[in-house]
């Protein structure tokens, strides 16, 4: 039984067992029935030693069993991988091994029988941010408490989750805000006599106009992500040339990309394969990537647009020299409404939603979306796809 000692118990048993057999004779009829209930036993206990190792082997969640003197006597892998622990943690305090106060608070507190059970939430750095939530309950024999087991649950993915719909509703009713606040006032201002001044008046108009127009794109973004993500996307595969679908995303952004004198350059093989993609979608994909490689890129900067094949999948990159993604940002940059540098990219227009929308775009084909970035050399955002 490995978890608990690192000794292999069957294999000491049975030399203990033929050592026996020699001592004594092994023609005694008596003797030769104990030592088979002995290993009959020995191996209905090996036998729930195994399933209980193969019990906490499979188990999502960590847990760690301490004696009545608050040492480690089980750890499963799933809790060693949620600490990195690498040192064998039997025989040590819990404190030895993972380095948490409030494990060892939680643990002392059960062992002195102060409460039947115990939890705590724990935030914590090993070595990205992780949120466990930890339920400790005592081991009774005898009524005494003669040790106690701890529970580890993972729930990061719940509290990003939290994160997100928090920043969600609050990013929304921000962007939805702007824009009205300004069509009110501007309206106001014209029913209050502005009307008249006819100079004025037309530059109203044109401001009420651009806002209201942002905020049905605003809008228009926002049912389109919502329809992607509850998986109601219809999609029309067919075979595109991947030359054919980046030059109708490069027809559409042909002025930008003259007033900032961004050039293109391609680096696709001749014989690249045609892709077996919905043609509006994915061009919607290259649109939005390249406009961002515009948007943020340096004046007289370069867009690298790369393909190649990596059975069973087909990699396109396009890469910018532009301003670059910080690295603490990288993580969130595909989040609904997340923006490096929020004043910038409203000044320039973007939603917020773009990137978020190109990823379940990709996802919703079978494929991979990334991105790696230095700050001030540029970006590269990177599409999987599988072939045909």
């Amino acid at each position: 039984m490995k978890l608990f000692a690192g000794t292999d118990i069957d294999s000491v048993m049975n030399k203990i067992l033929n050592f026996i057999k020699k001592i004594f004779n092994s023609n005694d009829a008596e003797l030769n029935l104990k030592l088979e209930d002995a290993q009959q036993k020995l191996a209905a206990v090996l036998a729930n030693q195994s399933k209980l190792e193969a019990v906490l082997g499979s188990m999502f969640d960590g847990v760690m069993v301490v004696d009545q003197n608050g040492n480690i006597l089980l750890i499963n892998q799933t809790l060693k991988d949620l600490w990195n622990v690498s040192r064998d943690p039997i025989g040590h305090k819990p404190l030895e091994i993972i380095r948490n106060i409030e494990i060892q608070q939680i643990t002392d507190t059960i062992l002195r029988g102060e409460t039947v059970m115990a939890s705590r939430e724990l935030s914590v750095l090993v070595p990205e941010e992780k949120f466990l939530e930890v339920h400790a309950t005592p081991v009774m024999r005898d009524g005494r408490v003669d040790g106690a087991v701890l529970v580890f649950h993972d729930i990061t993915k719940l509290r990003h989750l939290e994160r997100i719909r928090r920043d969600f509703v609050a990013n929304v009713s921000h962007e939805l805000r702007t824009p009205i606040a300004t069509i009110k006032g501007y309206a106001e201002t014209l029913l209050d006599g502005a009307l008249d001044d006819k100079a004025n008046a037309k530059d109203f108009i044109q401001i009420i106009y651009s806002d209201s127009d942002r905020l049905a794109i605003l809008i228009n973004d926002l049912l389109e992500l919502s329809q992607i993500e509850s998986g109601n996307m219809n999609l029309s595969l067919n075979e595109c040339s991947l030359e054919m679908l980046i030059n109708r995303a490069i027809k559409l952004l042909q002025p930008m990309l003259l007033d900032k004198s961004i050039t293109i350059k391609f680096d696709v093989p001749v014989d690249f394969p045609k892709l077996k993609v919905d043609e509006t979608s994915i061009v919607q994909v290259f649109l939005n990537l390249i406009e961002n490689a515009i948007k943020y890129n340096k004046p007289q900067g370069s867009i690298t647009i790369s393909a190649y094949k990596k059975d069973p999948a087909i990699v396109i990159s396009i890469s910018d020299t532009g301003i670059g993604i910080p690295e603490e940002d990288l993580p969130r940059i595909f989040e609904r409404f997340y923006r490096v540098d929020k004043a910038r990219s409203r000044q320039l227009g973007g939603t917020g939603l773009g990137l978020s929308i190109v990823k379940h775009i990709i996802q919703a084909h079978n494929g991979e979306m990334s991105v790696r970035s230095e700050l001030g050399q540029g970006s590269t955002f990177t599409i999987t796809l599988p072939q045909g």
